[in-house]
């Protein structure tokens, strides 16, 4: 992640540490300079002047992090305007307080390296947060940005529990997309924490990646500052600090051309002293001379110019070297030995050009560096930039290091930038996928049209766009390469075919079935390969197309994988076989086929299988009531995830065991694991499947808890899902929306959202069709019923029973028969029926659903002692899930029923606010973090991801109106002292 290169270092800009006989001595360098340039080195900062509100901010800031509160506070202003000394002042005020800092910062050179400000800032040299040896193992791992941002939080949350800390990133405008994913989610998650975060942000840096950065940190609470140009009182004094002496009317007119920007005007004020050019008399401060020095890069142009030639060629070579300084790479591009460098520096840095902090070369301000390297004829600065890449590279850098170099260096044509390109792309693929395909397209666009790599090369960034999520670009250029390049060779086309159907299936089922028949079209392909092509082809047509061709193709498959030896195509193809025999309603079939797919699964490469066995086996456990079983098979894919670092892997079992949490009736750890999923969908990248799983989820738990903020905010989602391309999405997004109408009391709007022909209750899986999953049904003939369509209801009443009569011994299918029917024909002895054949499956909310409708009906018949036993089963049950939408409903029939039994409005409902209001999961959590565990201890304990526990204590925090672990201390232990009942 780091370079390599002798002399850079975490830490931040190395001079004097050079490795090598002709390295400079850090003495020779520092000890032979002039007096004033001795000062200028171990001068302090200048005096902060204007800026006391920013500064009193940030120091109560600090007290309170001292108190145990968090915060996050964003500097924006133009160039110059301070943000960079008002970041510096918080350093000290911190260390005033005895706080732990943590400093790091963008470069403009950086930018394609993921998370270089942060891994300077906690692995620096001098108190390293990050253990290097750690890092290194975390490196080798897949996903490997997002596993480091998780032992950053874990150490992070250590730290802070030992001491308050301050993290500081300046200039955020030049930070990497990883590194502002990282600064999107960090704060918000250690929000519970000591930390003050301080970002600094040029005001020009608002759109794209940044300034999504900028809107998240407000909305979730940060404190955005906008430096604008300083006062006159405050000009004055920069005056008087320069000057010596009160300015005069004119001076102060001359000062006007700064635009108030703190940089501009000690530049002018001390160009104005150093050319004679003002004098004090009396204690003012006049001008003498009406020629006013130049602005700000004339000024640098003209202390260049001052310099000797060697002088003023290291500075312009450093220029374009970024922030990283290196002697030894300065004297290679000179053609000098490192020690020819001490006299040229000591000028330089007696111009005050560059300065040393701490024994390490940099530019006083980025702004001084882009001045520098401005004013260089453009050919020069390219061969300058191209050498100091290919000298890196030589010392062992990573070639994604210099990768913003590499791109201002390189001429369309240029092969070597290509394959150096090509390689900084492969580097970054599996951590940071969206600046891999920036440098792929960039290497796209230098190699000639009619150059032999140019289809391999199409390949591999079409491949990086759709994992960095630009799927748009990613079929532009898919199609326009298909088009340009007449000549692709037949297994280059198939696997590039192969590969985009199954990203595509990810973001877009239409546009993955597109590309499988493409692929599968190529009939020169090898044999292997085109039975991997039609398998995921049949699995991409169980989701989005029709069972019959869905069926054949993966005939078809199985056939070839067999006669080639090609296991990942077999099991692909059994497990689209299971699906169609599931959605015809043979689920002994669709049994028995996932069955030889798993045995083949494990014998197969992982890497070839898009849509692993396992994930199909749960499904069908959740659906024939053993969803227990269900629930265990996601514990043991996060556990293989977690056990190999497959992050991706990992975010799809966290998604499948909340929708098992669902199906269980485990209402509060479904939307807690469910969050904890979004949040890692923001680290990973969005998904079709998974986005609406997530949104699925989260809105039928709003439902039934009765959130009105959260199902309409769910309803919003459920419309964005009908429109869809996809016709699984928008059956998702439909059933959602027509309980959502349900749960509003507009049944006849619920039952307009839902698609009138009855095939789809044959032809589609249950989980993509309306209603969503067999136990839906009864949900559906309620809605028709309450509209006035019986037709409807008995539709579904029908389909219900034939899938029970296709598949005897499954009593899910058995009791959903049996409860459909019941509800239709008001027949109160089919629906206690129906809670005997649910009774020990793991669908309570079914169970508690079918003793409501047999409680109603006995209760019409008159039998009101069973039906107000069934009832009281029905509210129990709703209780234990936390369904308050459907326990207020049964507490109103039972206190209308008139059986005398004393039903109160508030039983069982969880308070809004207080220790009362926490669920049992929150508690649970509450308790530990109170005893010190961090999230990632607390995950480890519980077996929830760190993400499930983040969103576990924000809700707990909000409910219980506190900001921070030390108030939460407290909390605990009043209530213990109040009789236990923290417990």
């Amino acid at each position: 992640m780091a370079s390599s290169e002798a002399g850079e270092t975490k830490g931040g800009l190395q001079m004097s540490r050079e490795s090598g006989k002709d390295a400079a001595p850090a003495g020779a360098v520092r000890g032979g300079a002039s007096r004033r340039a001795r000062t200028e080195m171990h001068r302090p900062p200048p005096r902060l002047r204007g800026r006391d509100r920013e500064r009193a901010l940030l120091s109560a800031a600090l007290d309170a992090a001292c108190r145990g509160q968090g915060a996050v506070v964003v500097l924006e202003g133009a160039p110059g305007s301070g943000k960079t000394r008002l970041v510096e002042e918080a350093h000290a005020l911190a260390e005033n307080r005895s706080m732990r800092v943590f400093a790091g910062g963008g470069e403009p050179e950086g930018q394609a390296v993921p998370l270089r400000p942060v891994l300077r800032a906690f692995a620096s040299e001098n108190d390293p947060l990050l253990d290097a040896r750690i890092l290194t193992e975390l490196g080798e791992l897949p996903d490997q940005g997002y596993w480091i941002l998780q032992e950053i939080q874990e150490r992070l949350e250590l730290a802070a529990l030992a001491a308050p800390l301050l993290v500081t990133v300046d200039d955020v405008q030049w930070c990497d997309e990883t590194t502002l994913l990282a600064l999107r989610n960090l704060p918000e998650r250690l929000a519970a924490y000591p930390i003050v975060w301080l970002l600094s942000v040029r005001s020009s840096a608002a759109e794209g990646p940044v300034g999504t950065t900028m809107a998240r940190l407000t909305r979730t609470g940060a404190e955005r500052v906008r430096l604008g140009p300083l006062g006159a009182d405050a000009v004055k004094g920069i005056a008087q600090d320069v000057l010596g002496g009160e300015p005069g009317p004119e001076l102060l007119a001359a000062a006007a051309q700064a635009e108030g920007r703190p940089l501009l005007l000690r530049e002018l004020f001390e160009g104005l002293r150093d050319e004679g050019g003002v004098a004090v008399r009396a204690g003012r401060t006049i001008l003498t001379s009406n020629r006013v020095p130049e602005r700000f890069q004339a000024s640098v142009r003209r202390r260049l110019s001052q310099l000797s030639g060697q002088a003023r060629e290291v500075v312009q070579v450093a220029s374009v070297l970024g922030r990283t300084l290196s002697a030894e790479l300065i004297a290679d591009l000179l053609g000098l030995p490192p020690g020819a460098l001490v006299r040229p520096v000591r000028e330089a840095l007696a111009a005050e050009l560059l300065v040393d902090r701490d024994g390490r070369l940099a530019f006083p301000h980025d702004l001084v560096r882009e001045a520098v390297a401005n004013g260089l004829p453009p050919a020069r600065r390219r061969r300058l930039q191209r050498r100091a890449v290919d000298l890196r590279l030589a010392r062992g850098v990573p070639v994604a290091d210099v990768a913003v170099l590499l791109l201002d260096s390189s001429e369309p044509g240029d092969r070597d930038a290509v394959l150096l390109l090509r390689r900084a792309a492969a580097e970054l693929a599996s951590r940071a996928p969206a600046a891999a395909a920036e440098l792929s397209s960039q290497a796209l666009r230098l190699l000639p049209e009619d150059d032999d790599d140019r289809p391999a090369l199409v390949a591999e960034t079409v491949s990086l766009l759709w994992r960095g999520g630009d799927s748009v670009r990613a079929s532009a250029l898919a199609e326009s390469a298909f088009e340009e390049l007449d000549s692709l060779p037949p297994q280059t086309e198939a696997q590039l075919r192969l590969e985009l159907a199954g990203l595509a299936s990810q973001h877009s089922f239409t546009e993955a079935i597109r590309q499988g028949r493409l692929g599968v079209a190529v009939r020169s392909a090898p044999p292997a390969l085109r039975a991997l092509s039609q398998g995921l082809l049949a699995l991409n047509l169980t989701r989005g197309g029709t069972l019959d061709e869905a069926d054949e193709v993966a005939e078809r498959a199985l056939a070839l994988g067999r006669e080639t030896g090609q296991v990942a195509a077999q099991a692909v193809a059994l497990t689209s076989r299971s699906i169609v025999a599931f959605m015809r309603a043979d689920w002994r079939g669709a049994f028995d086929l996932i069955e030889q797919a798993t045995v083949l699964a494990d014998r197969a490469d992982p890497a070839e299988l898009p849509y692993g066995p396992p994930v199909w086996r749960m499904h069908l456990d959740s659906c024939s009531g053993d969803s227990s079983a269900s629930v265990e098979a996601a514990n043991a894919g996060i556990r293989l995830a977690k056990r190999f670092g497959q992050a991706a892997t990992l975010h799809f079992w966290s998604m499948m065991r909340a929708r098992a949490f669902l199906e269980d009736g485990r209402l509060e750890e479904a939307r807690a694991e469910t969050e904890g999923a979004e949040a890692m969908a923001e680290e990973l990248g969005p998904g079709n499947f998974a986005d609406a799983t997530i949104r699925y989820v989260l809105g039928v738990v709003a439902v039934h808890h009765d959130d009105r903020r959260a199902a309409r905010k769910a309803a919003r989602e459920a419309e964005l899902m009908m429109e869809n391309e996809s016709a699984f999405i928008q059956r998702i997004g439909t059933w959602l929306a027509a309980q959502i109408a349900e749960w509003e009391g507009d049944s006849k709007r619920a039952l307009e959202l839902m698609p009138r022909s009855t095939e789809l209750f044959d032809t589609v899986h249950p989980r993509c069709s309306v209603p969503f999953d067999p136990v839906d049904q009864a949900t559906f003939i309620r809605i028709a019923l309450r509209a006035g369509d019986r037709e409807r209801a008995a539709e579904v009443a029908d389909v219900a029973q034939r899938r029970a009569d296709i598949s005897p011994g499954f009593p899910a299918l058995t009791a959903a028969a049996a409860h459909t029917r019941g509800l239709l024909n008001e027949d109160a002895a089919l629906l206690v029926r129906a809670t005997e054949l649910y009774e020990g499956s793991g669908r309570r909310l079914a169970v508690a659903s079918a003793h409501e409708d047999a409680g109603r009906a006995l209760l019409r018949d008159g039998a009101r002692q069973t039906g107000t036993a069934h009832l009281e089963r029905a509210l129990r049950l709703y209780e234990e899930a936390d369904a308050e939408w459907d326990a207020a409903r049964v507490r109103r029939r039972l206190r209308s029923s008139g059986t005398g039994m004393a039903v109160s409005a508030t039983r069982g409902r969880r308070q809004k606010s207080g220790w009362s209001s926490l669920s049992p999961g929150e508690r649970r959590v509450a308790r530990l973090v109170a005893d010190g565990a961090t999230n990632r201890e607390v995950a480890e304990k519980l077996f929830l991801s760190p993400h499930t526990v983040s969103t576990y204590v924000r809700r707990s925090f909000k409910k219980l109106g506190i900001s921070s672990r030390v108030e939460l201390v407290g909390i605990i232990l009043s209530q213990e002292a109040e009789g236990g009942t923290a417990q």
